[in-house]
């Protein structure tokens, strides 16, 4: 991804500010929520709950990094990155 850590983690508060930490690390370092819990305890969420609050965040992340871009023939055009 193009975001970096800090950015990663500004979509995570917004998506759940209570997890953010965990759900950074699990993107960011691809941990799993069973490592998450054994590293850092007991995670005041369901395992189906916490994946749907990372799929989310990868998604707004990536709504993120598209741009719209207008060609010359005035249609426009989804653009990736930064």
């Amino acid at each position: 991804m193009y975001l970096d850590e800090k950015e990663i983690y500004e979509i995570c508060m917004s998506v759940d500010s209570i997890i953010a930490a965990e759900l950074t690390e699990s993107i960011v370092r691809g941990t799993s929520y069973d490592m998450l819990e054994a590293h850092h305890g007991v995670i005041p969420i369901s395992r189906r709950h916490f994946y749907r609050k990372k799929g989310t965040a990868k998604r707004l992340m990536r709504q993120r990094m598209a741009h719209l871009v207008e060609e010359l023939n005035g249609q426009y055009m989804i653009e990736w990155g930064e």
